[in-house]
């Protein structure tokens, strides 16, 4: 067998047993265990549904249904991201014995964030059902869906993790930008009301799309919006591609810049 085949199969045990650890370690942290991972998203869904639907007289019926797909696709992005943007500084006593690929420890902590999206995913599903919506043939292009925002959230965290090695305050302006991104995500409003002459600049964003292709699969029986989805995995690739090279660039140099 070709040593590259038997190094990869290597790399993908790592990943798999490392993430399997870190699901189980963040479980055993909490009271709540993997109950958590549901009542993150419920416990904002429930705020913001009393800002905007009762203070501010805004949403209908569906609206906190509306909100949670929402919530619960950015949170995802947003806590996959961040927290894979830490992970090689985390990992410094593994980084010190053994010569691993840098990429597989933001790999790790996008996996740990991916099953929790999983599980969260699988209990609105369901209460979806229970009160009414019921799947369709468009729930086919889930898959399609899911991996087009791996591919953004990989994108993202690969560059992000060893340029934060680099700058520490990367991390700083990395979590300001999420912060700016929430509220123009469309998490709180449908595509519908952004302007059309804005449509362009909102689209940029590329979870934007995938939220409103989440929401028209689950909520309205609608396919998704194939064109900005397309078009946003195609950049994602490129960046990860681009992510890849940067961690083979910095492999053997990076070690001397992670604090210890």
């Amino acid at each position: 067998m070709p040593p590259a085949i038997i190094n990869f199969s290597r790399h993908c045990n790592i990943v798999f047993y490392r993430a399997l650890a870190g699901v189980k370690a963040e479980s055993r942290q909490n009271y709540l265990g993997y109950f958590w991972y549901l009542l993150e998203p419920v416990l904002s869904t429930v705020i913001l549904y009393l800002a905007f639907s009762k203070v501010m007289n805004r949403g209908g019926a569906d609206y906190v249904m509306f909100l949670l797909v929402g919530l619960t696709t950015w949170q995802w992005y947003e806590g996959a991201c961040l927290q894979a943007a830490v992970s090689l500084k985390a990992k410094l006593h593994i980084l010190q014995h053994f010569d691993l690929p840098k990429f597989l420890f933001p790999l790790v902590s996008v996996l740990v964030s991916t099953w929790k999206f999983f599980c969260v995913t699988g209990v609105v599903v369901t209460s979806l059902m229970v009160i009414g919506h019921r799947p369709g043939l468009n729930y086919l292009s889930l898959p399609a869906i899911f991996g087009c925002e791996l591919l953004l959230i990989l994108s993202v965290a690969v560059p992000l993790a060893v340029i934060v090695t680099y700058v520490n305050d990367a991390m700083t302006l990395a979590t300001s930008s999420f912060r700016i991104l929430f509220f123009v995500s469309g998490i709180f409003f449908d595509t519908d009301k952004v302007p059309e002459a804005q449509r362009v600049w909102f689209y940029a964003n590329p979870i934007a799309g995938i939220i409103e292709s989440f929401r028209n699969v689950l909520l309205k029986d609608l396919p998704p919006n194939w064109p900005v989805l397309l078009r946003g995995a195609g950049q994602s690739a490129i960046i990860l591609a681009l992510g890849l090279w940067l961690c083979h660039h910095v492999n053997r140099r990076i070690m001397k810049h992670v604090a210890p």
